[in-house]
């Protein structure tokens, strides 16, 4: 019967499950469905179990019944024994606390006690204090009586019993204390040191409102010695010294050595009531070393040497220093004859010294040293005061001018006809230059001025600007390469004729002569430059062998470089303050001064001074080339308004063109007629050809820039180009001469500027035949032909074959 037998294994399962937890292991019963029929004799098998653990646990509970019971018992012993415990300790914890407020009694009681020690210690300890601050305190009374009493050396024994019972009585380690007991002290000390300085006024009195000293010296009188001794025991010494010392320069030795006017000094009068100032009056060096030496003699007579010694030690070297500054230095003559003179004055000086060493002082070195110094000082001065001079004719100069020729000679031949003729000695260098027609037409740069040396401006700004700073004092002059000698049309001399096979024709020397005008300034550097000169001879003849000052004869001769250099230095900023057209004065006044100190080297011998000559020519082109870049900005920047010429035939570009062009001719004009009466006539022409050819070379590369110009725009661009032509008035000669415009000799470009006229208002023809048959080639290249020709007419057969003919006249 399987499945009876799979029914009651299933149903053991089950039970063994509820009853003992554990889980079938067979699978197929695990598996197997259990059957709602079988419940209820499941549950009856379970209740049947249930009954039998109930009564097992009821057997159990029975037997050990006894043991429960005894466990109760001790149980409820144990609590009454822990009762009993927490009662023993309440009682514990309270007789505990029975016991605080005896022990508080107690330790109140113990610390009265110690206090009462305490207070007993402090008593005792403060009545040793007392007694000590009372001995200390009785001293310090008898000090203070000892003052009223004026017992100054018992005053000052007091103190320094006070100050070592304070130091040996350990009362410094009570603070508060100590520096009551130490103002004590100072107050003492204080009261001694005001009846010190009353006694010593008494002694010593220098009353600052009258002006006077007086020292008491009398025997049985004075106590200077005892107050002397005083002072050194309260360590016031030095402190007096220096009171005296500052007392006595303010009131006494300054107004005698330090003039409040140049020159003027104190009576000082010294008589049995002292030293007494006087009035201020002009008074020379040796009666200042009078006074002194009476006041020094006074000092010494009436001070003890303790006193006196070291006051001499600090006031003697600050009176030395200040003679040598505010009377001695300032005093020396500056003239050679007054020198002798000066030799009375000198050995006053040493007698001074000597007085001062004879009373055993000392400080007096650096007039010792003053006086043989004197030699170097004197040219000091003589130097100080040239370079001054330079500054003070500067500063003077009214502006006032004079006219001056610079006049040279030339030997000619009868083939010269142009310096021959008598109708052309009144333009002499009107015609030089010709050789500079021949140039290159392509150079770019300008020349200024050549004709009184001038060097052509070849630098730039910038280049100029440095060489003012090096020339002011003439710093590398030494260094400065010496400009090329320019060819004979750029100086100003005739050219010279080529030797010739044939028999010399008669020389006959000319004169050539141009004036120009300059300042007031040169003469008047010229004569201070002379004196320097002049005195150095003079020191050199044996008469002066034995001044003291003849080593410095080599010494003036170094004076007149200075004085250039100085005249470099400072002349331009007077010249452009003070006059206008500064630096063309400048540049006159320059070459003349150069051209006479030169003259003083010739007839001196004094070859040092050439090289400053040199440097100083340098500085007045520099000064000349400074104004030509100057003025040529400003025609260039004026003609800038032109804008290129661009569209010029019409507004407002035409209008903008006309006004560029007339304030240019207008400046140009100005500057003329400010330098006409200032340069020489040839230097005039050659600036003036300068800053016109600063124009026309900017006027010439405008058009050329044009790549396209109307018949309009050319006949405008002719009328602007007259106009600027019209300036070739300035280079003509006097109406009473015969003679042509110099325009073409001082304008570099004339000519080229006229052709460029001439092909603005030319045809194709025309500018053909002035190519082919003329001298345009001279002045242009076929290149700026070609470019001028394309801008001014159209594409044509006629044009292309003019072009082709100018480059086959170039080939």
């Amino acid at each position: 019967m399987p499945s009876t037998v799979r029914e009651n294994e299933l149903h053991g399962s089950i039970l063994a499950f509820a009853a003992d937890g554990i889980y079938p292991e067979d699978q197929d019963v695990v598996a197997s469905e259990f059957p709602v029929s079988s419940l209820p004799e499941e549950l009856e098998r379970i209740s049947v179990v249930r009954s039998q653990v109930q009564k097992e646990i009821s057997s159990i509970s029975k037997n050990t019944a006894i043991d429960v019971d005894g466990w109760v018992s001790q149980a409820r012993q144990l609590h009454a024994d822990i009762e009993r415990s927490r009662e023993t300790a309440r009682e514990i914890v309270a007789q505990h606390e029975s016991t605080v407020p005896l022990r508080s009694v107690v330790k109140d009681a113990a610390a009265k006690v110690k206090l009462v020690q305490t207070e007993l210690a402090f008593n005792k300890a403060v009545t040793g204090i007392l007694e000590k601050v009372k001995d200390f305190s009785s001293r310090i009374d008898d000090g203070l009586k000892a003052v009223e009493e004026e017992r100054i050396a018992d005053a000052i024994n007091y103190v320094d019993s006070a100050e070592s019972f304070l130091g040996s009585a350990e009362l410094s380690a009570y603070g508060g204390l100590s520096n009551i007991l130490r103002e004590s002290i100072s107050h003492l000390r204080k009261s001694i040191e005001e009846l010190l300085l009353l006694q010593w006024t008494s002694e010593v009195r220098i009353d600052k409102s009258e002006r006077m000293l007086f020292i008491n010296d009398k025997p049985g009188q004075s106590r200077l010695s005892e107050l002397i001794d005083s002072f050194s025991q309260l360590n016031m010494l030095e402190s007096v010294n220096n009171s005296l010392q500052r007392d006595l320069m303010d009131s006494i030795i300054q107004p005698v050595v330090v003039p409040y006017v140049p020159g003027e000094s104190c009576e000082v009068l010294v008589d049995k009531d002292g030293v007494r100032l006087g009035s201020t009056l002009a008074t020379s060096v040796p009666e200042v070393l009078k006074r002194l030496s009476a006041v020094f003699g006074y000092l010494h007579q009436k001070l003890p040497l303790s006193i006196a010694k070291p006051l001499s030690e600090a006031i003697v070297p600050i009176i030395s220093t200040t003679l040598c500054d505010s009377w001695l230095t300032p005093f020396i003559p500056l003239l050679l004859d007054e020198l002798e003179n000066f030799e009375a004055t000198l050995t006053c000086i040493n007698d001074f010294c000597k007085t001062i060493e004879g009373f055993g002082w000392h400080g007096q070195e650096a007039i010792v040293s003053w006086v043989d110094q004197f030699p170097r000082l004197w040219l000091t001065r003589r130097r100080v005061d040239s370079l001054d001079q330079v500054r003070k004719i500067l500063v003077h100069s009214k502006g006032v001018t004079k006219e001056v020729s610079r006049v040279e000679k030339q030997m000619v031949t009868n083939k010269d006809d142009v310096l021959l003729d008598s109708t052309a000695t009144d333009d002499w260098d009107a015609d030089w230059g010709n050789e500079n027609e021949e140039e290159p037409t392509g150079a770019t740069e300008e020349e200024d001025v050549s004709a009184w040396g001038l060097e052509d401006e070849t630098e730039d700004a910038e280049q100029a600007d440095e060489d003012a700073d090096e020339d002011a004092w003439g710093w590398g002059d030494d260094t400065e390469e010496t400009p090329a000698e320019k060819d004979e049309a750029a100086t100003g001399k005739p050219a010279e004729e080529k030797p010739s096979t044939k028999q010399p024709s008669s020389a006959k020397e000319i004169t050539l002569t141009e004036t120009y005008t300059v300042t007031d300034i040169p003469d008047e550097v010229i004569a201070l430059i002379e004196r320097q000169i002049s005195d150095s001879e003079s020191l050199a003849s044996p008469s002066s062998s034995t001044r003291r000052v003849v080593s410095s004869k080599t010494g003036l001769v170094a004076l007149p470089p200075l004085i250039l250099a100085m005249f470099k230095a400072i002349a331009s900023s007077f010249y452009s303050l003070k006059l206008n057209a500064g630096n063309i004065y400048l540049y006159n006044d320059s070459m003349y001064l150069a051209e006479q100190v030169r003259k003083i080297v010739t007839e001196k011998q004094i070859t040092r001074l050439s090289a400053d000559v040199d440097g100083l020519e340098r500085f007045g082109r520099l000064s000349y080339s400074k104004e030509m870049h100057t003025q040529r900005t400003i025609v260039t920047d004026l003609l800038d308004g032109s804008q290129g010429f661009v569209q010029c035939s019409e507004q407002p570009f035409l209008r903008e063109c006309e006004n560029a062009i007339d304030a240019t001719v207008d400046r140009i004009r100005g500057v003329f007629t400010e330098w006409r009466p200032i340069l020489s006539h040839s230097a005039l022409l050659q600036a003036i050809g300068s800053l016109l050819s600063a124009v026309i070379n900017k006027t010439i590369i405008d058009i050329e820039d044009l790549s396209d110009i109307s018949e309009g725009e050319s006949q405008q661009l002719v009328s602007f180009c007259n106009k600027l032509s019209k300036l070739e008035d300035m280079f003509m000669p006097d109406p009473q001469t015969d003679g042509v415009s110099t325009a073409a000799v001082y304008v570099r470009n004339w000519l080229k500027f006229q052709y460029l006229i001439g092909i603005l208002e030319s045809s194709l023809a025309d500018i053909r035949y002035m190519w082919t048959e003329g001298e345009l080639s001279l002045e242009f290249s076929p290149e700026e032909v070609i470019d001028l020709i394309q801008a001014l007419f159209a594409e044509s057969d006629h044009r292309r074959k003019t072009i082709s003919e100018i480059r086959r006249a170039r080939a």
